[in-house]
């Protein structure tokens, strides 16, 4: 019925958009990976892999799973003829989470494995921290990220809020970013500011904020005991 593997990629293009999907074809994801098709129904993002062979589909669902993480897609398939999906395939699509399209030999479009639907990334923060510090000197905080979301977080920043007691130099290391963080991983990273020359010994607020091009902002006051320069 097909004659390669391109032939077999528009026919099931063809039959998606057929079916009322919104299209897309070679679709960037994540930093290095490219979606053969990206269909869109109800406002559900399905990322399709389409494979040929037997092999190409259980290597392709071996990859999806990480796709699955990326925020560009709700849900990922990989798509091949029906008489390749093995046992084998319709077993670790349902280890893996991601889900099946398979096509008859008729051309019928069938789902035989539903792909899993990921928890959206969730950052909180944490760390630790020497609470008294010197006016003129470094206030430095051992921030940790955490992700405990299942997808994975982008363009992730982490800062410290330059007000009160606190300022940050253009060259100082108050802000810092990262540009993924994985599902159920975290981020150890070290941030400092300067204490102002001028302030008053007592106890100062700051506010560490981390957020995400997919995430809720999260912030965090901590509170530094500020002492003069002759302790």
């Amino acid at each position: 019925m097909f004659r390669n593997e391109r032939e077999f990629t528009d026919f099931v293009a063809t039959t998606l958009t057929e079916a009322g999907y919104s299209l897309q074809r070679e679709v960037p994801v994540g930093a290095r990976y490219r979606l053969d098709l990206l269909a869109a129904k109800d406002g559900v993002r399905r990322g399709i892999e389409v494979k040929f062979t037997s092999r190409g589909i259980l290597d392709d669902l071996t990859k999806s799973r990480a796709l699955l993480r990326l925020p560009e897609v709700d849900e990922m398939y990989v798509c091949g003829p029906k008489v390749f999906v093995s046992e084998d395939a319709l077993a670790l699509a349902k280890s893996l989470g991601v889900g099946l399209l398979a096509v008859s030999d008729s051309g019928a479009l069938t789902w035989p494995v539903k792909s899993k639907v990921l928890d959206p990334a969730r950052l909180s923060l944490g760390g630790n921290y020497t609470g008294v510090v010197l006016a003129g000197g470094d206030a430095v905080y051992n921030a940790t990220v955490f992700n405990n979301g299942q997808k994975t977080a982008v363009n992730v920043e982490v800062s410290m809020l330059q007000a009160g007691a606190f300022s940050a130099p253009k060259k100082s290391k108050s802000r810092a970013r990262r540009a993924a963080i994985e599902g159920s991983d975290k981020w150890d990273v070290t941030l400092a500011c300067k204490v102002k020359n001028t302030t008053r010994p007592g106890k100062h607020p700051l506010m560490v904020t981390v957020k995400a091009d997919n995430a809720p902002r999260e912030d965090s006051t901590i509170q530094y005991e500020v002492r003069g320069k002759n302790g």
